[in-house]
């Protein structure tokens, strides 16, 4: 391979490393409740940290879920207006109650008739850069494939912990996670794109811990009442903002 060819080559390469290790580097707060049970694992390809009671699972009801907290400073720093940054809120809740859902779990609107909770915190993001998400766009045109590849510039990022906690506030399972979007997906043209994507990358990591722990323990199945998902993305948005 001719050497100009190749150090064309290395650049991109280069800078792929340096985004897939950014969101190492994003800047995260602790919210969960307790940390001491944690332990490294792997989700969906992505290092985390998780815990989760298997025995305790056997009690969960029905389960309540709060809409998703931000850690103070995260939108600000952002640069995203507050009604924007609330769909990324709006969707990971949204996304949270569907895998609970879709593995199983009652979700109830109604914090009263349930047996367990969860809380989520966004603890980092990063916004979507829209001039190389288009040029990505134009990538994508002009190499046709199964894959939409990205220029490694300007990928967004996010950083969410979650917890399920019984009703005297014990942890039962939870999650420390943060991840930048790969360069093989779609952001959008929006700058809160990839926290989109990104919040159902989480939702299925969460989701997939809690119904694992609770598949060891028992085989019961319950159904979550029809819109009750949607409603949390609704109640997020209500002050507004575009369509994405």
């Amino acid at each position: 391979m001719p050497k100009s060819l190749a150090s064309l080559c290395l650049v991109p390469l280069i800078a792929a490393t340096m985004a897939g290790c950014a969101a190492n580097g994003l800047q995260q707060a602790s919210t969960l409740s307790d940390y001491q049970n944690m332990q490294p694992a792997e989700r969906r390809l992505l290092q985390v940290r998780e815990w989760a009671d298997p025995q305790a699972m056997r009690s969960v009801e029905a389960i309540y879920i709060e809409q998703a907290g931000v850690v103070p400073g995260v939108v600000e720093n952002s640069g995203v207006a507050p009604e924007r940054f609330n769909r990324v809120v709006g969707k990971l809740t949204q996304t949270v109650c569907r895998r609970l859902a879709r593995g199983g779990f009652e979700i109830t609107a109604d914090p009263a008739l349930a047996s367990h909770q969860v809380r989520l915190n966004i603890t980092g993001f990063e916004t979507t850069n829209r001039v190389s998400a288009g040029a990505s766009r134009l990538i994508g045109f002009a190499i046709p494939g199964p894959l939409s590849p990205r220029i490694p510039i300007g990928i967004g990022a996010l950083a969410v912990e979650g917890e399920m906690l019984d009703g005297d506030n014990r942890q039962v399972a939870a999650l420390e996670w943060s991840s930048r979007n790969h360069l093989a997906s779609s952001g959008g043209f929006s700058e809160i794109g990839d926290g989109y994507a990104l919040a159902q990358v989480f939702a299925d990591s969460f989701g997939d811990l809690i119904v694992e722990a609770r598949n060891t323990v028992s085989e019961t199945r319950q159904s979550t009442e029809r819109g009750v998902c949607n409603d949390m993305f609704d109640a997020a948005t209500e002050a507004g903002g575009p369509a994405d």
